[in-house]
């Protein structure tokens, strides 16, 4: 038992050098060895740690590397990271395709983030076929989970009419929603929309808004 511990120190001070930081912080050094035990979580935060910086040297392709192997036992917010890492290129050759994959894995698990970025795909035929009606009601999932951007989108799509029927009210109030969460183009936008409103319509917007 004694030499096995032995072992773990010795491969974890090798991880050490490799990773060009052999002052990584004890926090950091801890999750390392969590990670190499297969813990999804620590895999997951590992690959955080490369991404940014933070302990480590900055390496996208260690980070993605440590994403996978979390994604691949289910944590969502990996599947994300690896969704934004096809997406971008950081790490891994830039496939989106792939990324639209990784999104809808994370998003068929409730993440409100990979949830508009798979509505977001699915609006502009992004890595999978276009399908406006079909984005729609991802954005609606993200907006109720208080996802601004997918309220603001959602509000538009519904304002013009765009993958379904139009619905003024209902669009103006996701907007407002969205501007009333701090999202600056919402808020420019609702002061624009609204203008057309009557004083019942705009009365009611704002009773929607508030419960949204």
């Amino acid at each position: 038992m004694l030499m096995l511990k032995s072992l773990r120190r010795f491969v974890l001070v090798l991880l050490l050098i490799v990773s060009g930081c052999a002052t990584v912080p004890k926090h950091v050094a801890q999750t390392m060895s969590k990670a190499e035990q297969g813990d999804a979580q620590s895999q997951y935060q590992l690959g955080l740690n490369y991404t940014n910086g933070i302990g480590v040297t900055q390496d996208y392709t260690k980070g993605a590397q440590w994403f996978l192997k979390s994604a691949q036992q289910g944590k969502s917010e990996a599947q994300f990271m690896m969704g934004a890492a096809y997406a971008s290129g950081r790490g891994v050759v830039h496939d989106e395709t792939q990324a639209y994959q990784w999104f809808d894995k994370a998003a068929n698990q409730g993440n409100p983030a990979a949830l508009y970025q798979k509505a977001d795909a699915l609006a502009n035929g992004r890595g999978t076929t276009k399908d406006i009606a079909a984005s729609r009601k991802f954005y609606e999932k993200a907006a109720r989970l208080g996802h601004v951007e997918s309220q603001y989108s959602l509000g538009v799509l519904l304002m013009t009419g765009r993958g379904g029927k139009i619905d003024k009210i209902m669009g103006n109030a996701w907007v407002l929603a969205a501007a009333d969460h701090g999202n600056k183009d919402a808020k420019v936008f609702f002061d624009t929309t609204s203008k057309k409103l009557t004083k019942k319509q705009l009365k009611k917007v704002k009773a929607l808004a508030k419960k949204l």
